[in-house]
């Protein structure tokens, strides 16, 4: 299941709005609103934030497992901490040619 049935069926479960669920979580109605029409996270605290608020593991709120069967696979620190996930820029700039290459 994806992001976006999986949170839809879980608000919809829950009877919970994306305002409600914003206001609760601190993150941006806005991005809620572009993961339901299928845009993939940009920020993985964003995902942990909603998991806290809803008492979910990122599998779950996949759909990939059901709550209580087993260990979740991922975990916060492992993916902020040992990987460094998070957002970068990356910049292209052309080279400047040095005298010693002409």
């Amino acid at each position: 299941m994806s992001l976006t049935k999986s949170l839809r069926h879980i608000l919809d479960d829950r009877k919970i709005t994306v305002a409600q669920l914003s206001r609760q979580s601190g993150v941006p109605a806005k991005t809620i609103y572009h993961w339901l029409s299928g845009q993939q996270p940009r920020k993985i605290e964003h995902l942990f934030r909603i998991c806290d608020i809803l008492n979910l593991s990122i599998e779950e709120l996949y759909g990939r497992q059901k709550k209580g069967l087993a260990k979740p696979l991922l975990n916060k620190e492992l993916l902020l901490g040992e990987l460094h996930a998070g957002v970068y820029e990356v910049i292209l700039r052309p080279l400047k040619k040095k005298a010693d290459d002409l």
